[in-house]
């Protein structure tokens, strides 16, 4: 681990000392393609829709559940759908994601993995008792004796011990090479150690038994006879599926996942993994040491919400959450700031379906209960087109003109407070707004401010490390007015210019960034305020629609390029602002990054690698590179304006 380890720590260094482009040590080429936006393209199965009562539950219990997870601050919801008896009967995109777009799943695609190996298990392709020293015996070191005793089962419920893990995958191109001769920490299966390599083996199995790359053999054996067809999967610099984390995948389609496994691995009456392996992976293989999850099975999670339960989960949010004994899934997508299932909205949802009441038959009709529920996800998902909207003013101008609308009066009701808050915050950005059309937007148009610091892209840095896809660092940002109503944002970064349509009164604009040859589909919001120093700022929020990730600048002003009044109380138009400055953040933010620092750990390490690595981690030295850390996901970049 001592190269691995170094690796990421000068990765790291790299990327707190703003060097951009290519500052990786594994090859990178675009891989990921643009996502099929219109379904009658593909031949896919949806899963068959139904009401709650229709299926043993009251819609109020996920009225309240849904409302609680959109008003918690710390719950960064993307998605999230419920299932039971197999049908869809709660569902909800929450602005601005969409639940027919893929979504990033990070290690959630680990369960995946081990139904591939349950399949070659049955065909006696393969044992869980089968060494890696016998399935790579072409390609092992004839040196690495210490890997003789890892077994198949090792990787599987995570106790291999290898001291090859996450950091590998930044190490260079051959991961597969890094794991075998890497060295141990403990012999195998003695210990739990989270570790997404040994998943990434798992795939190199496939692919050394099949010849075909995992993606390739799931697609055939399990995605296509689900009706999966929208769905893409990373592969590493040596075209092996990277196993654990890489998949994008829709979130009905991670339904059907949970609901496979509901039914011992039998869909559309054809056994597509083995009901014995089924079984097998959802039992207990190995304690975790975790209060929350003391058990792990094959590649999944099992939990103690209600009996037999168990999920499959990925970090900041992405979950299936599966309760045998109800009939019943919980599915998730989100952006938040946690590794595994222990944020708000985890915790939220697991305590809420211990305490679920279910029925074994239908209940009776509720129409104020459906109507309650369905307005609020219509709500949260932006699709209003059934309640008052607006035909006529708006932002650019104080009045607004409302359609009649068919609101009920309970749904009224409870829209009521989330309602007059955005109107107290939207008539507070009025005078913002127009001020900005009437006196700066002119202004404004055409021109370009050159930065001083051109270190900072618009990729969040989580992604830009996952994808192995780093900045070129932004040089420049303009500004273009359309119309009287709009304008765009011009962000120059390498050979690129995103040009991002700013959509104020609470509008959205969809664009597409190409980020070195793979396109992400992105949501721009823009608002305009006044910071605490009284200064016009326009803030920006980037939501990236394939991801956990969303990225935020403001930009301020030079107070000097004001628009004030004189001793007359006549207003005073001054020339363009000659200096901007831009506030940049993003979520989830720099505690994932500190996280993943704090788990390089430098023992192993030997001679003056060990001592500095140690001086870095253990020292003084540590505090300053948190902060630089800290400084990177929130730089503060000024910019002159080009003449």
């Amino acid at each position: 681990m001592a190269k691995a380890g170094l690796d990421v720590g000068e990765l790291l260094l790299k990327i707190v000392t703003g060097e951009t482009g290519e500052i990786s040590k594994v090859d990178y080429a675009p891989q990921k393609p643009d996502f099929i936006e219109n379904p009658a393209f593909v031949d896919e199965t949806p899963l068959e829709r139904s009401l709650p009562e229709e299926e043993g539950v009251g819609s109020a219990f996920f009225t309240s559940l849904i409302r609680r997870l959109s008003e918690n601050k710390d719950c960064k919801m993307h998605k999230v759908m419920f299932l039971r008896h197999g049908k869809v009967i709660a569902e909800s995109s929450f602005t601005p994601y969409s639940l027919d777009m893929w979504h990033v799943s990070y290690s959630m695609c680990k369960s995946i993995v081990s139904m591939a190996i349950g399949i070659l298990v049955s065909e006696g392709k393969l044992t869980v008792e089968d060494k890696l020293s016998d399935i790579f015996s072409s390609r092992m070191n004839p040196f690495g004796f210490r890997k003789k005793t890892i077994k198949v089962k090792h990787l599987l419920n995570m106790s291999s011990g290898v001291d090859f893990n996450e950091a590998g995958a930044l190490s260079g191109n051959d991961w597969r090479k890094g794991f075998l001769e890497a060295g141990s920490k403990f012999e195998p299966g003695t210990q739990f150690e989270y570790n997404s390599m040994n998943t990434y083996m798992l795939s190199a199995i496939v692919t050394e038994i099949t010849g075909q790359s995992l993606f390739q053999f799931c697609r055939e054996r399990i995605f296509i006879p689900m009706g999966i067809k929208r769905i893409f999967w990373e592969s590493c610099p040596q075209n092996i599926t990277k196993g654990g984390w890489g998949l994008f995948i829709r979130t009905e389609d991670m339904a059907k996942f949970g609901q496979l496994y509901l039914q011992n691995g039998k869909w559309n009456g054809v056994q597509l993994i083995p009901e014995e392996w089924v079984k097998e992976s959802v039992s207990h293989q190995i304690e975790t040491g975790k209060d929350d999850n003391e058990h792990y099975g094959y590649q999944l999670w099992i939990n103690d919400d209600r009996p037999g339960s168990y999920a499959f989960n990925g970090m900041l949010g992405q979950n299936v959450f599966v309760y045998p004994d109800i009939d019943m899934i919980v599915v998730t997508n989100a952006g938040n700031a946690d590794l595994f299932q222990t944020s708000p909205m985890a915790v939220m949802i697991r305590n809420s379906m211990k305490e679920i009441e279910v029925f074994d038959h239908a209940l009776e009709k509720d129409f104020k209960a459906e109507s309650e529920l369905q307005a609020l996800c219509k709500s949260l998902s932006g699709d209003t087109s059934s309640f008052p909207t607006i035909k006529a003013g708006g932002w650019k101008k104080r009045t607004v003109a409302m359609t009649s609308g068919r609101t009920k009066r309970k749904v009224a009701e409870f829209e009521s407070k989330r309602a007059s808050f955005k109107a107290s915050v939207a008539s507070y950005n009025v005078r913002n707004e127009n001020m900005l059309i009437a006196t700066w937007l002119h202004k404004l148009n055409g021109k370009v401010y050159e930065l001083e610091n051109k270190t900072f892209g618009i990729f969040p840095i989580l992604m830009q490390v996952v994808h192995n896809n780093f900045t070129d660092g932004i040089s420049k940002i303009g500004f273009r007015l359309f119309d009287s109503n709009f304008f765009f944002i011009d962000i120059y970064e390498g050979t690129q210019i995103y040009s991002l349509r700013c959509g104020f009164g609470g509008k959205r604009y969809v664009n597409t960034i190409n980020m070195h040859g793979e396109n992400y589909k992105v949501s721009m919001t823009s608002f305009c305020t006044t910071d605490e120093y009284n200064r016009l700022v326009i803030r920006n929020e980037i939501s990236f629609l394939e991801e956990a990730c969303v990225r935020t600048f403001n930009i301020h002003f030079e107070d000097s390029a004001y628009d004030r009044e004189d001793k007359k109380g006549t207003f005073i138009h001054p020339s363009v602002p000659t200096g901007i400055e831009i506030r940049l953040n993003e979520t989830p933010g720099w505690d994932i990054l500190v996280d993943g620092m704090n788990n390089i750990a430098p023992e192993g390490l030997g001679g003056m690698q060990g001592m500095i690595f140690n001086r870095i981690i253990k020292g003084g030295v540590k505090d300053v590179l948190l902060e630089a850390i800290k400084n990177s996901i929130q730089p503060v970049i000024h910019g002159i304006l080009i003449k």
